[in-house]
Formats: C-alpha cells, structure tokens, sequence
C-alpha cells in the first residue's frame, strides 16, 4: 500500500477500523511520518476547522502512530493544540484527552517538561489537559526519565503560589500526581488543601493518600504506568466503541448509565447537569 493510499484510508471515519492501512502506515515509518506532522500542523493551527469537519479522523491516527514512533517534532504541535483554551480540545480529540493524552505527551517530549508545565500553569488550558500534564511528570519518574526530587519539588511549588488557591478539578488531580509519586514529602502540603477546602473529595480523598502512603513508593509508581508505553497503534484504537458494531449499537439504545461505561462529550454537554443525578456539572462528575 502506498502512502496516498494510507492516508486516504486513515482521512475518515468509515466505521470499521482501517487495520490494513495503520498497519501499512506503522512499516513504512519513515515515509509516513512527515504526513503525519503535516496534518498534526494543520489541526494545531486551525483545532476549531478540524472540529467542524465531519469524520475528520487523521490528525487522530497522528497522534497515536508519532507517539509510537516517539517523534519529537509532534511535540510542540501537541503543546500548541491541547493549550487551545475551552473544549475545543474534546471536539477534536475527544476521549484521548482524558484516556490517553498523557501517554501521548510522555512519548514525544524527551523528558524536555518546561512546555507540560507551561500548560500546568496557564489557567487558559482545559483543566483536564492540565491533569493530563500532572499524569505525565509522574509517569516519566515511574520509566526513569525524570528524577522523583525534581518533580516533588515542582509539586510543592504548585501547591505554594504556581496554583491558584480556588477549588478546582486540578487540585484533586495534583493530589491524585502525589498519591501515584508517594506523596510522603507533600503530605503537609496536601492537608493544607484539604483544610481549605480546595480539593473536591468525590473525585480524591484522605483516604486515597493514606493508602498511598500504605502502598510505598514502587507501588505506587506502578500503578500510575500501568498502560505503559504506546507500542503498537493497532492494539490502542481498534477496540474503540466507534469501531465496533456491536458498541455502537449497545450505545445507541442505552439510556441509562452503567459501571465501568465509556461516556463521549457528544451524549452529554461537559456543562450541562451530570444524568447521574449528582447535581454537579457531567465535566465535574461522570465526566471525568
């Protein structure tokens, strides 16, 4: 298969998972990684065109083919695309944000993090981008590319003025980074935001750190790598509910919500009431 073949195949969603041309595209590496950056440029400097074009499915392939092939120069294209300020980054992504875009990060980056922790700090990211950027500090100390003292120390000075102090979705999450990376060193830190109230305790409580803290620290670096690397493009997307009948049909007619189900932005809006019945945004709540 050539590579305008490839890419054509991998242009659009057509319901059943292009197995043959990812295959194709993950063999012919060298040639298919500049298509690849092409379109990943493109959706970086236009994420809104990209949202609004129906069955627009390359830039997703992108994503996942260069973090195997732990391309570098995806990175900054990345950066540029998920600090795309509101939701624009679920329309174009949708539930990698939240599934896979720290594993995605870690592939490409190098170990280079100033650029993770610019989208950490920017208040114009999507707070799921910037949990997303915690995932990845943790996940780089768990395969040895970063020192754990250097990331503890980052971690104190977020707690200490590079976050702002108002309960938010990033505080849990930043406690959640602790429990993975032991949080041992932090623990003062992490009671502070508790007492004041800035860590929503639905989604990460005492109880998690002390369990952490139960674990010692192999364990819980572990745990927090336990998809591992991007290896294999195939193994990663063809189980998608997008590609599978038999999923798509169960999704069509579930109207209730069930343990352990893949919730897509598209059924309900992020702002809107969680159908749970929480009373808290579904971005808030299930969402997550």
């Amino acid at each position: 298969m050539n590579i305008e073949d490839i890419k054509t195949q991998l242009e659009t969603y057509e319901r059943t998972f292009p197995e043959a041309a990812v295959r194709a595209a993950m063999a012919q590496r060298e040639a298919m990684t500049p298509v690849l950056l092409e379109c990943l440029q493109a959706t970086a400097d236009d994420p809104h065109r990209v949202a609004q074009t129906d069955g627009a499915m390359l830039h997703m392939y992108a994503m996942y083919l260069l973090a195997q092939f732990r391309e570098r120069a995806a990175y900054p294209m990345l950066v540029k695309l998920f600090s795309t300020p509101g939701e624009v980054c679920f329309d174009v992504a949708g539930d990698v944000v939240t599934e896979d875009l720290d594993r995605i990060l870690a592939a490409v980056c190098g170990a280079d993090v100033d650029p993770i922790k610019g989208m950490i700090e920017n208040r114009e990211v999507n707070e799921y981008v910037r949990s997303a950027c915690l995932r990845v500090l943790v996940m780089l100390v768990a395969r040895g590319e970063l020192e754990r003292g250097s990331v503890v120390a980052y971690f104190r000075s977020l707690f200490n003025g590079k976050l702002e102090r108002e309960a938010d979705l990033l505080w849990g999450s930043l406690v959640g980074a602790c429990c993975d990376l032991y949080p041992e060193e932090l623990l003062p830190d992490i009671e502070r935001a508790f007492d004041d109230d800035l860590v929503d305790t639905l989604f990460v409580g005492r109880g998690s750190v002390e369990r952490a803290m139960s674990e010692g620290q192999a364990q819980a670096l572990r745990r927090c790598d336990r998809k591992g690397p991007i290896e294999d493009t195939v193994s990663e997307m063809s189980w998608w509910a997008a590609f599978r009948e038999d999923d798509r049909k169960a999704a069509h007619q579930a109207p209730t919500i069930t343990n352990g189900a893949r919730f897509k932005a598209a059924k309900v809006g992020r702002n809107a009431p969680c159908p749970c019945g929480s009373g808290k945004k579904f971005k808030k709540c299930c969402g997550r």
